[in-house]
């Protein structure tokens, strides 16, 4: 769904518009042998009496399991197994299995090499982008947009839409300038536009890159998003890996 927020242009003024993802075209579709659509299930895959901690525990040891496993079916609830999923919850276990009522959210850290570095309560990161939020500043930062695609890898596009007669022409002009230059604009979020792009409570942050186009009476604006930078993989790398 479309959601609000503000964003501002080269003479200052800030206008609320909608951005929404771009509706993807299905480029496969998958049919039964008479040609009839697919239907995706969620099935039974298994339950806490057949986890391995829980048959290991049954069988007394890994090798009494093994054999176990040679001579039945142990890891198979028969009466379980299969069955269709309608409405589900979710809930969280403990190591013995048993459901937590209450549970403590922690924001571990670890290196390159999987070794925790610290442990300390997580805290929400609050959304920088939104409809109650400041409105995205004009930096007038433009890129050329090779170098942009050989730096960054964009992850996610959001198309920036008009809500009424107003802002169409207030897009319009947005997007028209920047077609003029050729080139696309990084834009941030803060009055400097220092912060990420964060679009919802403990969101992935981004950095936005806006393109223009006009064609006639019409528009496009699109907010490419990207949160992974590319870097080229010296030689001493290469021979490591």
């Amino acid at each position: 769904m479309p959601r609000l927020i503000s964003i501002m242009d080269a003479k200052k003024r800030d206008a609320q518009i909608e951005v929404e993802s771009p509706i993807k075209k299905e480029r496969h579709r998958y049919v039964d042998p008479s040609g009839n659509p697919v239907q995706h299930q969620r099935l039974v895959k298994g339950t806490e009496k057949t986890t391995y901690e829980a048959l290991v525990a049954e069988a007394g040891d890994p090798d009494a399991l093994s054999q176990a496993l040679i001579e039945g079916d142990p890891e198979l609830d028969l009466e379980q197994v299969g069955r269709r999923l309608t409405h589900t919850s979710r809930v969280y276990l403990g190591p013995a299995g048993n459901v937590l009522y209450v549970a403590r959210i922690l924001k571990v850290v670890y290196d390159a090499e999987g070794n925790e570095q610290s442990r300390d309560d997580f805290v929400d990161v609050e959304a920088t982008v939104g409809e109650e939020l400041p409105p995205i500043p004009w930096t007038g930062r433009l890129m050329p947009i090779d170098t942009v695609i050989r730096r960054l890898a964009f992850v996610r596009k959001l198309q920036l839409r008009h809500v009424n007669g107003l802002t169409f022409d207030f897009l319009y002009e947005i997007a028209e300038t920047l077609q003029k230059e050729g080139k696309l604009m990084y834009v941030g979020a803060g009055k400097k536009a220092q912060q990420p792009l964060i679009f919802q409570t403990n969101g992935t942050p981004f950095r936005g890159f806006l393109e223009g186009r006009v064609d006639g009476d019409g528009y496009r604006l699109v907010l490419h998003l990207s949160n992974l930078e590319i870097k080229r993989v010296t030689e001493d790398e290469a021979e490591e890996s």
